[in-house]
């Protein structure tokens, strides 16, 4: 079972028109192509996070319903996210490590990276996205680590529904 976040992504992506070099321009891709990237995401951040991930099964793909998100004006589209709970690892840094470089050799932007969780926290947490805007994020500690994946928005009225 994948525990879905319904809150707003904050994924606004606000521009308009088409795509470069014939790549679909924002929002314009399917929700089936969105979606898939966004499994993707999340089941490669599983297998380089070295934790384990007991509730993820990258089959298990019934029950998302993505929240709002904007393209062009408030809150018309939509976007797929969740977050998931697995194991820890040993050195959440370097697992850090290991992750971001993972994600620069796919091209990811890597953006903050917080190393004081604050209180008897023992993780760190890494967010990075994707050129499509995708959002994702990885948070390993020694107790109790999380991956976060925020899919780009998508104008496609299929991702009204819910996953079956």
């Amino acid at each position: 079972m994948v525990t879905v976040s319904l809150g707003l992504s904050g994924c606004a992506v606000n521009q308009a028109g088409g795509g470069q070099g014939g790549e679909p321009g924002p929002g314009e891709r399917s929700a089936q192509e969105v979606f898939t990237d966004f499994m993707d995401a999340i089941d490669d951040t599983v297998q380089q996070s070295g934790a384990e991930w007991p509730i993820w099964d990258r089959k298990h793909t019934a029950g998302f319903f993505p929240p709002p998100c904007s393209v062009h004006a408030r809150e018309d589209g939509r976007a797929y996210q969740t977050q998931i709970e697995g194991g820890p690892v040993d050195d959440p840094r370097a697992a850090v490590e290991r992750m971001k470089a993972h994600w620069e050799s796919k091209g990811y932007k890597i953006g903050n990276i917080f190393d004081n969780m604050g209180g008897n926290t023992t993780g760190i947490q890494i967010n990075a996205r994707s050129s499509r805007g995708l959002l994702v994020q990885f948070t390993p500690s020694s107790e109790t680590s999380f991956i976060k994946v925020v899919s780009e928005c998508t104008l496609d009225p299929a991702a009204d529904k819910k996953t079956t």
